[in-house]
């Protein structure tokens, strides 16, 4: 509930403020848990749940270094189709990168429902900082590099051609056994 979207933040202030204002029988009560209930949601809401451009981690160089392939492989997963996404969370490292006008959000861990790392940063503002509201040092960081062969693997073929598929799966279950991942090459498509 710490992610209330500002709109359903406003529509609660007014129910607030209706149901004091019916409930007192008084329009200025009504009116007064109006501002009271936005104040809760802009300041208190805020102070306790963090702004999304409130950065509560601090961005040290190998922060930075992270962040930055791990947007890469958001930006590589954001251009392949629909069907091969997936793929690229193939070794169980979930990255997802979002864009809408000058802002962008990251959000990568090794569970796909809840993120060990979460930033945004403001492209309007020129600086290109990062701000890091989430980050949880773990195992998913051993999964950057290899997830980032993979994305730019997949990018370059716009996808996983059918040709490829059964050689990539091995490759993928190899990693799981020995650590190592080797991806099909050019030549073994062919064949």
């Amino acid at each position: 509930m710490a992610r209330l979207h500002p709109q359903i933040k406003l529509i609660l202030a007014i129910i607030i403020a209706i149901v004091v204002g019916i409930i007192t029988d008084s329009l200025g009560w009504g009116i007064g848990s109006f501002f009271i209930a936005i104040f809760f949601f802009i300041w208190v809401w805020s102070w306790v749940f963090g702004s999304p451009f409130q950065s509560k981690v601090e961005l040290t160089e190998d922060l930075e270094t992270l962040i930055d392939k791990l947007e890469q492989i958001g930006r590589y997963k954001n251009s392949l189709p629909m069907n091969a996404r997936g793929w690229v969370n193939s070794l169980g490292l979930y990255v997802q990168y979002r864009e809408a006008a000058s802002l962008g959000r990251l959000e990568a861990g090794s569970n796909a429902r809840r993120s060990d790392l979460d930033a945004t940063v403001d492209f309007s503002s020129g600086s290109f900082d990062w701000k890091v509201k989430k980050y949880n040092s773990g195992d998913w960081e051993d999964l950057v590099n290899p997830t980032f062969d993979i994305a730019l693997w997949l990018d370059s073929y716009g996808g996983l051609p059918e040709s490829s598929a059964a050689t990539f799966q091995k490759a993928i279950d190899r990693y799981h056994q020995t650590g190592e991942l080797e991806l099909p090459t050019l030549k073994e498509n062919s064949q």
